[in-house]
């Protein structure tokens, strides 16, 4: 998007004066006076930057776009003065360098930048024909940071401009304001747009079968990017022909170019075609020189002023590349593994097809879509016998095994327990929702652990454990009694004590609507039973699919219920405690981020950006958001985990948040990092996945799971990736790749993407099917904080699409085992092997604590422990809070565990208990499990 004005000559001044091009006295700048053209487009342009990064939602924080443009602008002149001797005033190089910070999307915190900025403005002195670059430079470094990013660098997305006609016409308008009248392009853009009209309606009859024209044809030509495109890019009066017919030839080879781009389903044709489209000239002028002159003729265009040239982006790229693999990403020696993941026998039967059919025939063609969560796992010991239980779902998987609860029998064994109210659940699906997930949490502090069943598309079920009550284990459905049976799209929920009274209270998050709101009143939003239509054209009850990619707000309002202490919830007023938000929420959990006594919540969201509510004492939360692109609060990614730890060992609680990174959109996973606050106020909070090595890259990222799994004293991830496979409906040999499909429907506005019935099918295609998971070890203190991904070294290569990771340790063996849920699969259990492969065995310390059930919950929701001890003349600290869930589709194991690695003495272990007062210390020997309770301690 270089600015198509770039060569335009200067307006004739009254008096005479130099050439544009004339040689100014060395030392000397030549600024472009006022009246160039040049100036109002890189004013438009920083326009575009400052709109999409304070209201827009850009990927790109204003640092990077900032460090873009500086960059671009340093190299640019560096490169002048070195090949042509003299200096240069960067204003072309500044549009370049705006262009690539609108053009180009990549990871938060990634010094990838430094790619097209490079390939930007060393095109412009190695890529030339007598002596004036052939390529436009923004599009040459957009089209070969795409092919030599490998996915890590992507085309910005469409959805980043909002969407809207507004947006577009406001583009479209400015070019023509501006500069248009003035370049003499008008042939090459009026033709372009003519011969592309017939193009995409042409490739709309050819996708007719699954993807409605509309979402197309509407959504292509009211996308911003393709607009830009038009109308800044290709009509560049540098790299495109003057003569009108020139022009028109031109355009209908960029349209050709594209539709074959279109025929192997690339994601980027329009900047593929014009690259090939530039390429072709620049071989065909260099060619018919040669025809022309002969080898005479190249030899005198390698002058002394292009081997300069050569030689200082050789050089520029060279360093580069050293500091990126030196500094920036330095390469790490590989960490000694001193375990293995040895899968075994899950309890779980056969997946079969029945989702697809169940759902109303209007919206089948979106059954992966709509039940692409639900595959879940958690654990606690609810029959009392020391031994874990393990409780599975999944709506794909036949009636009696889609919401199953199985007794632990030691040795990472189990059996089936029967619960009748879960399978009354599990088979009345049509009317009553899927089992989404299981959250065990003694709610009512009798000394058993109940099952709370986030539902998607029906009511919250609550299940009473009558081992107290009985003496035998059993649950009794307790939803409607207990109050909390309010309709829900729920895929994550979880326990905490927010208002500190000692008892536990319940946050459901909501994923899409919970009611179709077209209606009056609103309806409970079924996909199994959507309301008929009542006159012609009725398509109210198709529009609940999120409204935006990356600001979605039509998604269900979360849930809060305030534990009442006699079995009884009450449903609180969430707007009313400053949680109005309704964004399309998958994950959540809760812990004091701010040391201030008091848990908070994060909400992980998909197509916008996640909420950190931070605990007011009690009296509601507040949202803490950033005021620019790349804060906490202000990301546009498509928030799938939350995962709290604390990963640096600073004493304060991190958290990890799985996103997608794909070809459509480089964005990765997101690692807040909290450290101590300068001023006393809040803490800060900075990104840190891609430095620390953690940013999941070429992965669709769902479940992660934070834990020691080698006892180092660091904690570990383990990242379950993936979104859908053929498994349940196989159309097409080899599953064609839905991105292709799915970018047609991003580039649409919410008039369209919001309606189920404007969106492709999905039936028998794939989208990110066989990710491999991954295992981050942390490197902790041996070099730098980093993490390793040790997957490949473990075994671990592509899978069918996972969802939930579960870190317990099944066989109390003093080391984490990891389970594995996936969509259309069985689980998979791996056990931890840690000290079996000979050399010493780190050693370790577990807490299971339980609260008095007065001032502090008998789960111990919400305490807080710090272990300590000395090593090498200094004390050693880690710190940890007990959390009910803390992950996505996933609860793990409630015990606290530390991992001591060499160290083998007594430890002391500080436990703050919630709703108490000053710390209980404790002095406790390793390698075992340590049951502290809090009326014991008094």
């Amino acid at each position: 998007m270089t600015s198509a004005l770039r060569q335009l000559p200067d307006p004739a001044p009254p008096a005479p004066a130099p050439a544009r091009d004339a040689r100014p006295a060395p030392g000397r700048w030549q600024i472009p006076p006022i009246t160039d053209p040049r100036w109002p487009f890189a004013g438009l342009l920083a326009l575009y930057c400052i709109v999409g990064t304070v209201f827009l939602r850009f990927n790109r924080t204003p640092v990077q776009m900032l460090l873009t443009v500086a960059g671009t602008c340093a190299l640019d002149m560096a490169l002048h003065r070195v090949v042509k001797g003299r200096y240069l005033f960067p204003l072309s190089a500044c549009i370049s360098g705006l262009s690539l910070a609108l053009l180009l999307n990549y990871s938060h915190d990634s010094p990838l930048i430094i790619l097209p900025v490079l390939l930007t403005v060393g095109s412009k002195y190695v890529l030339t024909y007598e002596g004036r670059h052939v390529f436009n430079p923004s599009m040459f470094g957009v089209a070969a940071s795409l092919i030599l990013g490998g996915d890590l660098i992507s085309a910005a997305p469409a959805y980043q401009w909002g969407g809207t006609w507004a947006m577009s016409a406001f583009v479209v308008m400015a070019a023509v304001a501006l500069f248009l009248v003035k370049i003499g392009r008008n042939a090459l853009i009026l033709s372009f747009l003519g011969f592309y009209f017939v193009q995409i309606l042409l490739r709309a009859w050819y996708l007719r079968y699954y993807l409605p024209w509309e979402t197309l044809v509407l959504g292509t030509l009211s996308s911003a990017p393709f607009l830009l495109f038009v109308f800044y890019m290709i009509s560049d009066p540098m790299t495109s022909p003057k003569g009108r017919r020139a022009q028109v030839l031109m355009g209908l080879a960029l349209v050709v170019v594209d539709l074959f781009y279109h025929t192997i389903q690339s994601l980027y044709t329009f900047f593929f075609a014009a690259f090939t489209v530039a390429s072709a000239r620049f071989l065909w002028l260099h060619g018919t020189r040669l025809l022309r002159e002969g080898p005479a003729g190249l030899a005198r265009a390698w002058s002394p002023a292009y081997r300069r040239a050569l030689l200082a982006v050789a050089v520029v790229a060279a360093l580069a590349f050293a500091s990126y693999r030196m500094v920036i990403h330095p390469s790490l020696p590989p960490i000694p593994l001193a375990f293995r993941l040895e899968p075994v026998p899950a309890p779980e039967s056969v997946v079969v097809t029945e989702l697809s059919d169940r759902l109303d025939p209007r919206v089948r063609h979106l059954a992966k879509w709509l039940g692409s969560v639900g595959d879940a796992a958690s654990v606690a010991d609810f029959d009392g016998d020391g031994k874990l239980d393990l409780f599975l779902t999944n709506p794909w998987k036949r009636p009696q095994d889609r919401a199953a609860l199985y007794r632990g029998l030691g040795n990472l064994q189990f059996e089936r327990f029967e619960v009748p109210a879960l399978r009354a659940l599990a088979e009345n699906m049509s009317d009553r929702g899927f089992a989404a997930m299981g959250v065990f949490a003694d709610y009512d502090n009798d000394g058993d652990q109940d099952l709370l069943v986030s539902v998607g598309y029906g009511k919250t079920v609550l299940l009473k454990n009558l081992l107290r009550e009985t003496g035998r284990p059993g649950f009794e459905d307790v939803s409607e009694s207990a109050g909390i049976a309010s309709h829900s799209v729920s895929s994550a929920a979880t326990f905490l004590d927010y208002d500190k009274d000692g008892l536990l209270d319940i946050f459901v998050a909501n994923a899409y609507m919970t009611h179709l709101r077209d209606y009056d009143p609103p309806r409970p939003f079924n996909p199994f039973r959507l309301p008929p239509a009542e006159y012609p054209g009725d398509r109210r009850m198709l529009h609940f699919i999120h409204n935006s990619w990356d600001n979605a707000d039509n998604g269900g309002l979360n849930a809060l219920y305030r534990n009442l202490g006699d079995g009884r919830f009450q449903k609180m007023d969430v707007a009313a405690l400053g949680m109005p938000e309704t964004h399309v929420s998958f994950a959540v959990a809760a812990g004091d981020l701010d040391q201030d006594g008091w848990d908070d919540l994060y909400v992980a969201n998909d197509f916008g950006p996640d909420d950190l509510y931070l605990n007011d004492h009690g009296r509601g939360f507040r949202r803490v958001a950033g005021r620019v692109t790349g804060e906490i609060g202000r990301d546009s990614y498509k928030g799938m985990n939350v995962a709290m730890g604390d990963v640096d060992n600073n004493g304060w609680l991190d958290i990890y948040v799985s996103n997608v990174h794909a070809k459509l959109a480089a964005e990765g996973s997101l690692l807040w990092m909290f450290y101590p606050p300068r001023d006393g106020g809040l803490p800060r909070i900075e990104d840190e996945a891609t430095r620390r090595g953690a940013l999941n890259e070429h992965r669709w990222g769902w479940g992660a799971a934070l834990g020691d799994l080698d006892n180092d004293g660091w904690l570990d991830l383990v990242q379950a990736n993936g979104m859908f496979d053929d498994a349940v409906d196989r159309r097409y040999d080899g599953c064609p790749d839905y991105w292709y499909v799915n970018e047609k429907v991003v580039r649409s506005g919410p008039q369209i993407i919001s309606y189920a019935d404007m969106w492709a099918d999905l039936r028998g295609r794939c989208l990110n099917p066989r990710d491999p998971n991954r295992v981050y070890l942390s490197r902790g203190d041996r070099d730098v904080l980093q993490f390793e991904d040790v997957g490949p070294r473990l075994g671990w290569g592509p899978e069918p699409p996972s969802r939930g990771v579960l870190l317990a340790d099944f066989d109390n063996d003093g080391d984490l085992d990891v389970l594995i849920t996936h969509q259309f699969a069985p689980s998979v259990l791996f056990r931890n092997t840690l000290g079996e492969g000979g050399g010493p065995r780190p050693h370790w310390i577990g807490l299971a604590l339980e609260g008095d059930g007065v001032s502090c919950n008998r789960d111990a929701v919400g305490t807080k422990v710090v272990v300590t001890w000395p090593e090498g003349g200094r004390e050693v600290r880690r710190f940890a809070e007990v959390q009910s869930v803390n992950s996505f589709a996933a609860q793990g194991d409630r015990r606290l565990h530390f991992g001591l690695a060499s160290y083998a003495g007594p430890v002391r272990a500080a436990v703050q208990w919630c709703g108490a007062g000053a710390p209980v210390t404790y002095s406790l020997p390793p390698d075992r499990y340590h049951s502290l309770g809090q009326a014991a301690a008094r």
